[in-house]
Parts: C-alpha cells; structure tokens; sequence
C-alpha cells in the first residue's frame, strides 16, 4: 500500500520498469528513465539543503514537467507549477505569495524565470539527466509523511490576489487509490490527457499510470483549437480514456465531430469541472454507446473530486446530471441557512465536504483559510473541519446530489473556477478606469464587463489579456457613463447583470 506518491512509482518501475509511462509532442519516458531523472533532480535539491521548500516548476505541459514534479516529491519539497504564458503579473503575484526556494524551468524559458525569480535560484531541467546518489534520494524518502505537502495550485482570489491550495501526499494517493479503483484503470489504460498541469483535473493523468502501470499522452492544449488534430492523437496513441473538462467535450459534439472520423477505441469518458450539458452528453453517448461516462464533481480544495455519478441512466437534454454521492472517504454534508443538516429532496443548501481530499488550506493565508476550512457545524465534541465549498446544491429523488448554482460571486468558466473580484482588481488596475464589475452570463457562457472610464473597449481588452489568464479575460465589454451602486454604496452587481446579461440567467 502506498503512502507516498513515490511509492506508486517504486512499485511500478519493478513491474513494468519499460514500458511508457508518459508522451508529449517530442518525446517518451519509461518508468525506469522517469526515476532515474526525478532522483537526478532530488539529488540536486537535497544537495541545496532544502526540505519543506517549495519549488516553482516553469515548464510547459511536458515530459520534463512530470520529471520535476517526481523529483520535488522525491526531495522532500513541494511543486507550485505555474504556466508559461502566464502573464506576467500574475506571475508576480505568485512568487510573491509563494516565496518559491527554486524555481525549476528550461534554457527556452530561463531568462523570463529568472526576471520573476524574485531572488530564487533557478534552475534548467536538462541538466539533470544523470549522476545521482540513489541511497540520499532513498534515505530522504523515509523523512517524509503522508500528512507533508505535495503540492500547491494557484487559483483565482476574490481580492485579486491568487489563492495557493495546498495538498498533502495522503490526499492524492486516497483519491488516486479511488478512482483507479472505481474505473478500474490499469496497465492497459492510455489517458488522452486535456488540462493544464497547474489545473487540478491532471491529477489522474500524472498520478494513475504511477500506480497502475498506465500511459498518459500528454496533447498540447495549442491543438485543441483544431479538434480534428486532437482526434489524430487519440487514434495514433490508442487512447482509450479521457478525463477532460465539459466544455471541451462539447465542443466536440456542437462541431459533430464524432460522426465524421474514425472510431477510437474509447473505453471511459469523465468529466469534471464545470455543469456537463445533457445535450452534448447524449451526443457522445449515441457514438459510443458502450462507453462508460461519468460526472465528476469537486473543487481544487478537495484534491480533484469528491463526489461522482456514472451514467446509469438517460436524460433528456434540459435535464441537470446529478453530481451523485461521495467518493469513498469522503463525506457530504449540505446545510441550511440556519446550519441545519438538509435531507429532504429538493430542499435547497450548500455542500460542505469532509474527508481525506480536504486540502490544508491556503499558501500564505490564514484568513482566506479561516473562512473555507471551519469547524463541522454539526460536531462541538472535538475538532473537525470541513470545507465550505459555496455551492448550493438539493438532493433528488434518488438520493443523488444535483448542482444548483454557487452562493457568491465565483463561478465556473470553461472548465476553470474564476473568482469575479478578481477581474475587477484587474480592471480598477487600468489607468483610465474608475469603476468595473464582471459579472457572468450563464445561459450564454460568457464574462461581461461593465466598467467607466476613458479606456476604449478594445484597449480595456488589450490590457486585461496582459494581466489575465485567457480564460479570466471578458468577452464583452460595456463602457458605461455612470456606475451603478447599491445602498450600501458598492457597485451594484445584480443590477448590472440585470442590464447586460440573457433574461434566462
């Protein structure tokens, strides 16, 4: 039994020590080469003194990504990967929180690094491909608990400053353990994988072929805006497993992509981070009616996912998917305003969840912490926190936990959780701006922003694509003579979504 993710890979490597374990664009690693290149990075990192630490990881999706995280955890630190075409203020904001102790990346991207480095030490991936002392990685291996931090992912803050996760080695093998185990993952599966490493809907794609002996084919995210190059990958690689984002699932259904290639050998398809529409489901469902779907559930702070459901059914198109039942070792507690537990169907509340997942809380923020992890109000015999996830949710008729809609201002936008102040802090950041409030239509996807000031729209966009990850930056812009507020004296962000966003929102 593993109980740290470096185990998965010890066992792993004595079974199947040549077989590929990941894939990118330019290259491919066994699992043999992958230890032998993470114990060449650990070595490195425990000859710098350094345990606890974290460790910027600057790469592009990649081979060498997955080397670095291996090698960190092997260390005794923890991994903070970041993109790299994030900009750059946005970067700043992270090392800045994270105070990283290395920054790893490559030659191509070194001297952005080392502008942002901040005073870190930062370090090109290539020169560790060999010399290592295997019994110092080894004996630094047995200093580390399960309860130590893997890694940290940034994501958006309300207050325009990015929130650092943390997650421990416990909570990804539990749910690594667990989805394996319930998809029934193996040596024989090939992940067609999707998200970006920095999002926490890799976890699967990093860690299953870790445990299992299965291969992750790591497609670059440039090639997902020609799907039909996507599809080539799948079919070349004998990808037969996919865990993506909805929105990039439908795209392939509205674009009716499905009917007009070649079949792929798909045996399970999942989906998580976002409300999946039944009508694109049924869409690939009626192509591949032998597959296994399941919506998968669960915010960054709770490891990857927390609650699933496995198609068993059919839906109509307008119908919601339920988000379905926990995930083992993990619990659901819905309550109401008035912190009551919510049994009955329909009734409406939001989800507090407990369990192994639970991250840490926040890099660097005890009060943002504070406010997500609480005490389980349910329990006042002996300390217990769960995590308040802001969603509001009801139990349908079978017992199934089905997604209502989010309690704040945070919302869920092509597959990402985006906090709404946070494009605001970016918008007041512009000089020309007094006033702006995104705000976001649902029924037609997309952020809205409404703002006043002298900044043309097209320079408001301009300067927010410099500021702002692509999926954070609005789609519309409406410069307006006067802001709205409310009685309180804030901007009204009811009002304005009133104005400028579809009756059906």
């Amino acid at each position: 039994m593993a109980i740290l993710i470096t185990d998965y890979l010890e066992d792993t490597v004595k079974t199947y020590p040549d077989k590929i374990a990941f894939v990118d664009r330019l290259h491919t690693i066994t699992f043999c080469e992958l230890r032998k290149r993470a114990f060449c990075v650990a070595d490195s990192l425990i000859d710098r003194g350094l345990i606890k630490k974290p460790v910027l990881v600057f790469l592009e999706k990649s081979v060498e990504c997955i080397v670095a995280f291996m090698g960190v955890a092997y260390s005794g630190n923890f991994y903070s990967p970041i993109d790299t075409k994030m900009p750059m203020e946005r970067i700043e904001k992270i090392v800045g929180t994270l105070s990283p102790a290395v920054i790893i990346t490559d030659e191509k991207h070194k001297e952005v690094a080392t502008q942002f480095s901040n005073g870190a030490e930062v370090i090109t991936i290539e020169k560790y491909n060999t010399g290592y002392d295997p019994q110092k990685v080894l004996n630094r291996t047995k200093k580390i608990i399960d309860t130590d931090v893997l890694y940290v992912l940034f994501t958006s803050g309300s207050t325009g400053m990015p929130k650092g996760v943390i997650i421990n080695h416990r909570a990804v093998v539990d749910f690594t353990d667990w989805i394996c185990k319930t998809y029934s993952f193996d040596e024989n599966t090939v992940f067609g994988n999707q998200a970006q490493l920095y999002f926490d809907l890799s976890i699967q794609d990093v860690y299953a072929p870790l445990k299992t002996g299965a291969t992750t084919v790591l497609i670059p995210n440039r090639m997902f805006i020609q799907p039909l190059r996507v599809w080539k990958t799948i079919l070349e690689c004998k990808v037969n497993t996919l865990v993506w984002i909805p929105s990039m699932i439908s795209m392939f259904a509205n674009l009716d992509i499905l009917a007009n290639v070649e079949k792929a050998p798909l045996e399970k398809v999942l989906f998580c981070g976002e409300v999946m529409p039944v009508k694109q489901l049924n869409y690939w469902i009626e192509n591949y009616p032998k597959t296994i779907f399941a919506n998968l559930y669960g915010p960054t702070e709770c490891t990857e996912a927390c609650t699933y459901f496995t198609i068993n059914r059919r839906f109509n198109d307008d119908e919601v998917l339920p988000m379905g039942i926990a995930c083992e070792n993990s619990e659901t507690i819905v309550l109401d305003e008035h912190e009551q537990l919510v049994t009955e169907p329909d009734h409406i509340g939001e989800l507090y969840m407990r369990g192994t997942c639970l991250s840490l809380g926040y890099y660097n923020n005890p009060e943002k912490t504070k406010e997500a992890f609480v005490q389980n109000p349910l329990n006042n015999s002996y300390p217990e926190l769960v995590y308040k996830t802001g969603d509001l949710v009801r139990y349908n008729e079978y017992g199934e936990l089905v997604y209502v809609s989010r309690k704040d201002f945070q919302i869920k936008h092509r597959g990402y959780r985006i906090e709404l102040g946070e494009i605001d802090a970016a918008a007041t950041s512009i000089s020309g701006i007094e006033y702006a409030c995104c705000v976001f239509d649902s029924y037609e996807d997309k952020l809205i922003l409404a703002y006043k000031g002298d900044v043309t729209e097209p320079e408001a966009k301009k300067q927010l694509e410099a500021k702002l990850q692509d999926y954070m930056v609005p789609t519309e812009y409406h410069r307006m003579d006067h802001m709205l507020f409310n009685l309180n004296g804030k901007v009204d962000r009811k009002a304005i979504e009133k104005i400028f966003c579809s009756p059906q929102n």
